[in-house]
């Protein structure tokens, strides 16, 4: 059996983040450029605000079909259209002359964008296998650890500089060598294999269904009123248990929730819920943070997280080692009570010295980068190679839930905080330590991920 992580591998995985790195780029550098595309294009802030949802309305309608889409097409071509799309819509979305238009090329954007770090995953965890998974998941992690860092400052500079339509034109020259180098460097990992219809019920249940609970999610954070937001989160409830009921009826759905017997699998997409909001949520609180605790501009907030994101990375080549070694379990309960440890500052010493919170953030980002790489590779651990595009298109649905409303439940919480009275201080430090409190309940699926004898694609690991 191969553990050896070849150097064939890392090509893959270097060919991939490539294209990896322009998607995860424009999800955090679009958001701080947004009033200054409204002022340019005469638009409101409303206006302006769908062009954010408008793309993650497209990804929800788009990466439930991703596993159709793979055995149709196959692995190598679906990544080439999505790269494509995303290069021709991140060209119009810099040359939008309206808000309307930009809300089209948006959604278009979404389109393609919302494939591409599936795809990765995809292939990637096809090509790797169960016995090398941890370090596979491990190096294409760092993209997405350098990305919020690097995306307000890169944002900032653009629009102090040449302007806002660069914020969108920027990805263009990744995704033209990730194109390039798909045509010379990557293999077909995940062949077409042409095997059922399209579940076209399944589609138009699941696929607005999800849109309306992220979107309605997005209003919630918005404080647009209960009704605003409860009404698409409850139709949304409703599409997605009529799509549970659907499957049971279907041979072959478009998304297989029996994937969920799989231990090891339901075990990590229980995590994902979990850390959208005690893992996940903090990274977005954690600016607003600085900007309404210290003060911090948009540059400066940028490079007071930095020590989150070094504290990951410098975790991420050990947390790859020992996943494969010793299994997701105990990194995945080191890595969060580490995560937790570095957070306890912020919680009951909001306004000391950037020099502690700094030491605080790198702490937290070693326990963030000993528990992400675990929880990834523990969902794919158990899967038969046939059945990953499946799981991939599951594990991002969950994922994007989780962090939709992970976000959502904290931002909620601070501005009720803030509304009844509480200093912004306080506010802040309640709310952080609600996400303590969700670490620890997520300690519980951690505690029970299989060790890595049983974690093996047989009936009995389901069990």
């Amino acid at each position: 059996m191969n553990d050896r992580v070849d150097p064939a591998l890392i090509r893959l995985a270097a060919v991939l983040m490539v294209g990896g790195i322009a998607s995860l780029l424009n999800t955090t550098i679009v958001g701080v450029s947004l009033d200054t595309i409204g002022t340019d294009l005469r638009a409101s802030v409303a206006e302006v605000q769908w062009a954010a949802s408008g793309y993650l309305l497209a990804l929800a309608v788009v990466v439930p079909t991703m596993a159709f889409l793979v055995d149709r097409i196959g692995g190598r071509r679906l990544w080439r259209i999505s790269l494509v799309l995303f290069t021709v819509s991140s060209l119009l979305c810099g040359a939008a002359w309206s808000a309307t238009s930009l809300i089209v090329f948006r959604v278009l954007q979404g389109f393609g964008g919302g494939l591409i770090l599936p795809l990765l995953q995809t292939i990637l965890a096809t090509a790797a296998g169960p016995n090398r998974l941890g370090r596979v998941m491990a190096l294409v992690a760092v993209p997405g650890q350098l990305a919020p860092l690097l995306g307000p400052i890169l944002g900032g500079m653009l629009i102090d500089g040449p302007g806002w339509r660069w914020v969108f034109w920027i990805s263009v020259p990744l995704c033209v060598l990730a194109l390039v180098l798909s045509w010379r460097k990557l293999p077909e990992v995940v062949p077409a294999t042409d095997r059922q219809p399209l579940d076209l019920g399944g589609l138009a249940l699941l696929c607005p269904g999800l849109a309306l609970l992220l979107y309605g999610s997005t209003r919630l954070t918005a404080s647009a009123g209960v009704l605003a937001a409860g009404l698409p989160v409850g139709a949304g409830l409703v599409l997605l248990c009529w799509y549970v009921l659907h499957t049971r009826r279907r041979t072959v759905p478009l998304v297989d929730l029996k994937l969920f017997r799989f231990r090891s699998f339901g075990l990590a997409s229980a995590l994902m819920l979990l850390a959208g909001a005690s893992i996940f949520g903090p990274m977005v609180l954690l600016p607003v943070f600085y900007q309404q605790v210290h003060g911090a501009s948009g540059m400066e907030t940028g490079l007071l997280l930095a020590p989150l994101a070094i504290g990951t990375m410098a975790a991420l080549p050990t947390a790859g080692k020992l996943t494969d070694r010793l299994g997701p379990r105990p990194l995945l309960v080191t890595g969060m009570a580490i995560a937790s440890i570095g957070t306890v500052p912020f919680v009951v010493a909001p306004t000391a010295d950037h020099v502690l919170l700094g030491t605080a953030l790198f702490i937290r980002g070693l326990g963030l980068g000993l528990a992400t790489v675990p929880i990834t590779a523990a969902a794919y651990s158990q899967l038969p190679a046939e059945l990953i595009p499946q799981g991939t298109t599951l594990i991002s649905i969950v994922q994007r839930i989780g962090g939709s409303f992970g976000t959502a439940l904290l931002l909620t919480l601070l501005h009720s905080r803030i509304a009844s009275g509480s200093s912004v201080e306080q506010a802040h430090g309640f709310t952080l330590a609600c996400t303590l409190g969700l670490s620890l309940i997520a300690l519980i699926p951690a505690a029970f991920m299989p060790r890595p004898a049983t974690a093996e694609s047989t009936p009995n690991a389901r069990n």
